[in-house]
């Protein structure tokens, strides 16, 4: 072949070889695409480690960048939820991705966080599992949260068997059996699993959750509202602790504080439906 030359072995046009500008784009693209995947932090490191701190000090803006936009888009989405349109804020997700304004995976995490916000477990999970198709990987933590509250037990065992494999949150994964043994009616070795987190992590706001989960299903109801209490002191903006504890002031026969917990959590989420419905239904 005319005016080729030979590149890694194999004889190229010298017409077909790409230019050093798009070579940087490729590289660039590369990069690009492995933050969207999670990996940039493992990436800096690894480069520092290789000595090459000019190139990790770029990456590291990219990071900084990505995630500052996204942080406002996700800001933006969930503001639209809040004012009571979660619709909406997918349908702009959607015209955005197709318009080419987001990337496939940026546009699937702005749809998950949508789910999250608007309280909606089956968006959460299917989304999750296409971000995982997409990435390669499974979110074991993210999919067993979404299954607990979706009360897919049986899905949650299956998980944890793969799961046992793999050194990916194994706090979370005590969690999840924890979780499975309150399901299938095993409530004290289901404390015991959630005691013995805390004495590991005295601030895990799941364990704590997933006892007055125990303390309610036993009727001790002020238990139990003590600890959604107690659990929302670490993550005031987790929906499900508001919920549940208006649920079991609402048990205890004491409408007036469930309607006063419903109006404080839906000071975080003004469009919760499970929040206005109880606050409809005690006047």
């Amino acid at each position: 072949m005319a005016g080729g030359r030979d590149v890694g072995g194999y004889r190229v046009d010298e017409f077909d070889m790409p230019n050093p500008h798009q070579k940087l784009k490729g590289a660039m693209d590369a990069i690009s695409r492995e933050i969207d995947a999670g990996r940039g932090d493992e990436m800096v490191r690894d480069m520092r480690l290789n000595g090459s701190n000019e190139l990790a000090d770029i990456v590291q803006n990219m990071i900084k960048i990505k995630e500052d936009g996204h942080m406002t888009r996700v800001l933006d989405s969930n503001r639209t939820v809040d004012s009571g349109d979660a619709a909406k804020a997918l349908r702009d997700i959607d015209e955005r991705h197709a318009d080419g304004a987001l990337a496939d995976g940026e546009a699937l995490k702005l749809k998950l966080s949508v789910y999250q916000t608007a309280d909606d477990p089956a968006g959460e999970l299917e989304t999750i599992v296409r971000l995982d198709e997409m990435y390669g990987k499974t979110s074991y933590s993210n999919r067993a949260h979404a299954l607990y509250r979706l009360g897919r037990i049986k899905e949650m065992e299956e998980l944890c068997e793969t799961w046992e494999g793999s050194r990916q949150d194994r706090d979370d994964l005590y969690l999840c059996r924890a979780r499975i043994l309150r399901a299938r009616g095993k409530p004290d070795l289901a404390r015991m699993h959630a005691v013995a987190m805390l004495i590991l992590e005295k601030y895990d706001m799941y364990a704590i959750e997933l006892l007055g989960d125990i303390l309610a299903d036993a009727g001790d109801l002020r238990g139990a509202v003590l600890h959604y209490n107690k659990a929302l002191d670490y993550d005031y903006n987790e929906m499900q602790f508001h919920v549940k504890k208006a649920e079991a002031l609402m048990r205890m026969g004491r409408p007036d504080s469930a309607a006063l917990a419903c109006r404080r959590g839906l000071e975080v989420r003004p469009a919760d439906e499970r929040l206005l419905a109880m606050l409809d239904e005690v006047g």
